[in-house]
This record gives structure tokens, C-alpha cells and sequence, in this order.
């Protein structure tokens, strides 16, 4: 959960591992396969002249340089831009405030992030059919958001999984006397792993 678009999160990811195969593929190709060795060497000279044709076919006029260098180095400076904004949006989905109320005549009510997540936490490390647990907040769509992340031991089902957490976010809820959103995802167990719940009101 941050605010990075999972599809294009996931797009940027394929693309860069497929294109990564591919030039693995090729160069183990050409480094171990003779017949393809021979090809490339064949091919080499004249893709090389086709290049360097292509990129004196456009030159840019009393400098020397050709237009089909500044363009590629153009995109790639694009895509570097790109690539840096991407990076830095990961992880930036957490929030410190779980609670900010608009102040009115009788006060305001802040409650930091940190106090629901230990009071979650806590309600959550007294039952032993949890392995472990972890709470984080995350704003999602400017609101935001408790993800309980618990690991189930083997046998338990996750149905009584979640019910031990919806009980801790209920009592959350009665506590901050405020509606807790929640993303609750279960694993453990195959059966715990296909179970994932989100609470949102």
C-alpha cells in the first residue's frame, strides 16, 4: 500500500525484467552457441555501418552533431526523470495521523498513528494461534487506513483469524469513539494464504 499505481508499479516491473531477459538470452546465446557467434559476427559490421548512417543522416547545422544524438539523449533523460520519480513515490503511503478531526467549538481530536497501532498490537500479541503480527498505517484516497498483517499457525482457521482481528479493530473503534478503516491479510497456512479481508466502512 503507497501511492504508486499497482498496475503501473507492476508494468514497470515486467518490462524491465522481460527486456533484462532478453539481453541475458542474447548474450548467453552469442557467448555459447557457435552458429549464433558466427551470425553475430557476420551481422556486426553491417548493423554498425546502418547505425552510424542513420545517425549522420539528420546533422545539426554548424556544430558537428548529429539531431539523433540530442533526441536519444532526450529520452533518455526522459526516462531517467521518469525512473527517479517512480523510486521516490515508493513507500510514501504511510501517515502519522490515524485521527485529525476538524476543530470545533469544543477542541480538536489528533490521534497519532503510533497509539492505534500499538493498541492493536497489543490486543493481538495475547492470542497464540498468531505467530507474529504487524500494524502500519497507510493513507488511502486522503483517508486513512490500519494494515494488520498476522501470520496463522499451521491448523487454525483463518476465518478465526480474522474475527480475533475485527474484534481488536471493534474495540479500537468503541475506544477512539471514531470509524477505523482497516486492510486485514492473513497468511500461515495454504488455506491462511488464499484469505485476504479488507474492512472499510
Amino acid at each position: 500500500m503507497n501511492n504508486t499505481n499497482r498496475a503501473l508499479n507492476r508494468g514497470v516491473i515486467t518490462l524491465v525484467g522481460l527486456l533484462l531477459l532478453a539481453v541475458g538470452g542474447a548474450a548467453i546465446a552469442v557467448g555459447s552457441i557457435p552458429s549464433v557467434s558466427g551470425a553475430w559476427k557476420d551481422l556486426a559490421p553491417g548493423i554498425r555501418t546502418n547505425l552510424t548512417s542513420f545517425f549522420a543522416s539528420a546533422p545539426l547545422t554548424g556544430t558537428g552533431i548529429d539531431w539523433w544524438w540530442i533526441a536519444v539523449l532526450a529520452a533518455l533523460a526522459v526516462v531517467v526523470i521518469l525512473l527517479l520519480v517512480f523510486i521516490f513515490r515508493q513507500g510514501h503511503g504511510h501517515t502519522g495521523r490515524f485521527v485529525d478531526d476538524a476543530a470545533t467549538a469544543e477542541g480538536s481530536t489528533i490521534v497519532d498513528s503510533k497509539v492505534a497501532e500499538q493498541l492493536v498490537q497489543d490486543a493481538l500479541d495475547g492470542h497464540p494461534e498468531l505467530v507474529s503480527s504487524h500494524v502500519s498505517t497507510y493513507r488511502v484516497r486522503r483517508r486513512p487506513v490500519l494494515k494488520v498483517s498476522v501470520t496463522a499457525r499451521r491448523g487454525v482457521s483463518p476465518k478465526d483469524i480474522v474475527d480475533t482481528v475485527e474484534t481488536a479493530l471493534d474495540s479500537l473503534e468503541t475506544l477512539l469513539g471514531h470509524p477505523v478503516l482497516a486492510s486485514v491479510q492473513v497468511s500461515g497456512g495454504f488455506r491462511a494464504r488464499l484469505s485476504s479481508t479488507t474492512r472499510l466502512q
